[in-house]
């Protein structure tokens, strides 16, 4: 298996997270759950082969995706193919969702869409130039090169949301929502309004996001595991709140996702 991560050139990085190239992984499981970390998402297919969403509970496969898609912000679980011959994943950095596509990030909410409906011929341009037996080194180039072509200079995007996520992210367990909305200098209503816009959610859905990966995280660094310490380190009330999150995100206990934990954060294993 190959695994590349790409971190993105300085002009990028306000807007991207990673730019990654999977090949010829074949785990014993045939499909993952996905798990909701506030991003959207470009997969490019590289075979041809095409991949699947599935029901979450009957497993049966729901709907084909092939070539080149979006995936807009998730609120919840998705199940997904597992194997992957050959794949780059273009990881957008939440609020990034409106200056990619310019249009409202809510629209793509809980949905993945293929990418020629939202960016035309020219991610399909894209994709056969990735398809090209060059290296992944130079594939992360030519990404690079349609993105600073794509992305749109937004002042609101780097003034007002990026610091709102800034806030989320830094003090999950102590952020006022309100409070963060009145320093922006807008409504309340308004706030929620042009974070959606952005981000594809809430402020409120997007904190308790973040919650839910802070502690991902937590269970990745440490050996010895104390649920209580994780969700009072995460600023929950009380552990019954915490597992609640944990459920409604995952559709597991925190001690099954521990039992049964997967090569990569975000991605459980199913069957």
């Amino acid at each position: 298996m190959i695994h590349l991560a790409h971190t993105p050139k300085d002009n990028l990085s306000k807007y991207l997270v990673t730019i990654v190239y999977n090949k010829d992984y074949y785990p014993e499981h045939e499909i993952d759950k996905y798990l909701p970390d506030g991003t959207i998402n470009i997969i490019f297919e590289l075979t041809g082969n095409p991949k699947y969403i599935h029901d979450n509970i009957t497993h049966e496969k729901t709907i084909e995706y092939k070539d080149v898609w979006l995936s807009g912000v998730l609120t919840d679980y998705i199940t997904i193919t597992a194997h992957c011959e050959e794949m780059m994943v273009v990881v957008f950095k939440p609020g990034a969702g409106y200056p990619l596509t310019h249009k409202p990030a809510h629209t793509f909410t809980n949905t993945v869409v293929p990418a020629k409906d939202v960016f035309g011929d020219s991610v399909l341009k894209l994709l056969e130039q990735l398809k090209e037996p060059t290296t992944p080194e130079e594939k992360f180039q030519e990404i690079e090169h349609w993105l600073e072509n794509q992305f749109k200079k937004d002042d609101f995007y780097t003034d007002i949301i990026e610091y709102a996520i800034h806030e989320i992210q830094t003090s999950s367990s102590q952020i006022n929502i309100s409070k963060l909305a009145e320093r922006s200098g807008y409504s309340q209503k308004q706030f929620i309004e042009l974070f959606k816009k952005y981000v594809g959610i809430t402020p409120k859905q997007f904190h308790r996001i973040t919650r839910f990966n802070e502690i991902l995280a937590a269970v990745e660094n440490k050996e010895k595991i104390s649920w209580a310490r994780i969700a009072s380190e995460c600023g929950y009330f009380d552990q019954a709140h915490f597992i609640k999150d944990f459920q409604s995100f995952s559709g597991l206990n925190p001690s099954k996702y521990l039992s049964d934990i997967g090569d990569y954060p975000n991605f459980f294993p199913v069957k």
